[in-house]
């Protein structure tokens, strides 16, 4: 049972990076954006939802209160973070986008050290300088870079506000006591309220393409909503099951990698040395962060519901 979860858990890392790695091929000439991939991501993904939760026979029923903490989740932790992260790819390699934005478990450690006053470790600091070395080699690597402009720069910033953005999602998620529903509940809501937001957010900006989409945009759109928001999904619940959150932590970093594998193979990026390192110095940090005895929060590591 404990090669199944950590086959499961491998495979749901490898869904999420080649579903990120598909959705930049869905810009320019495909007739999509990040605005309008990130209301399809959502959108698309609703009936499979209602299907898993229906036959999992999953009660619905929420009070008052857990609406609005799942609208406030919605709106500020997915929708806002979806969309960055996706912006991003437009301005920098999927496979570095996907390497900073996986730097969310140091930023929800900071935060709740910061706001929670939780025990600042050893481990955690180290985590969080591995970290930061990593991203500073990205922005290095962008500065030396012969195509270097200020739009490299805002693809590094976008990517890296993700992660703090998502750390968001993971600590209300937590402290607003939602971590106790069903994620499957969880994650349908949130895509229900971020389909409506993304819709109006595109409609008043005039970045909701949706009719001008090819067909094989639509493709693309329709397998990354379905890679991303159900089946990497729940391989990951299952996967938990099966080995634990913190085993489950560790074989997710196979998902920036195969984010970097799958952007040389399909989108033609570039790999140096600055980049490998980067990467490599931002899976260690968190490989850190993981084995950390006192990390006993398994939503900081193993919630993969962005």
């Amino acid at each position: 049972m404990k090669l199944k979860g950590i086959i499961l858990t491998m495979l749901s890392a490898i869904a999420f990076g080649f579903g990120f790695t598909l959705g930049p091929m869905t810009y320019g000439s495909g007739g999509s954006n990040p605005a309008t991939l990130t209301f399809l991501r959502n959108f698309l993904s609703i009936p499979f939802l209602i299907g898993l939760i229906f036959i999992n026979k999953i009660n619905l029923k929420v009070t008052k209160k857990q609406l609005i903490n799942l609208i406030i989740l919605a709106l500020f932790g997915n929708t806002t973070t979806t969309l960055m992260l996706n912006t991003s790819f437009a301005y920098i390699d999927v496979g570095v986008g996907t390497s900073i934005q996986f730097t969310y478990p140091v930023f929800v450690t900071l935060g709740c050290v910061l706001l929670f006053h939780e025990k600042f470790t050893k481990q955690k600091f180290l985590s969080l300088f591995i970290c930061m070395s990593g991203i500073a080699l990205f922005f290095i690597e962008a500065f030396k870079s012969s195509s270097f402009n200020s739009n490299s720069i805002l693809g590094l910033s976008l990517a890296l506000a993700t992660g703090i953005f998502y750390s968001f999602y993971m600590i209300f998620l937590d402290k607003s006591g939602l971590k106790s529903e069903h994620p499957l509940k969880v994650t349908l809501y949130v895509a229900i309220v971020s389909s409506i937001s993304t819709f109006l957010y595109g409609l008043f900006t005039n970045q909701l393409l949706v009719f001008s989409l090819t067909t094989k945009s639509w493709i693309i759109s329709f397998i990354f909503a379905i890679l991303c928001n159900v089946v990497a999904l729940s391989l990951i619940q299952v996967g938990i099951k099966h080995v634990g959150s913190s085993a489950a932590a560790v074989i997710s970093t196979f998902e920036p990698i195969t984010s970097v594998i799958f952007g040389v193979i399909l989108l033609d990026e570039k790999i140096t040395s600055i980049k490998i390192i980067a990467c490599i110095l931002i899976i260690i940090g968190v490989l850190v962060l993981s084995y950390s005895k006192e990390e006993k929060d398994p939503y900081i590591l193993s919630e993969k519901e962005l």
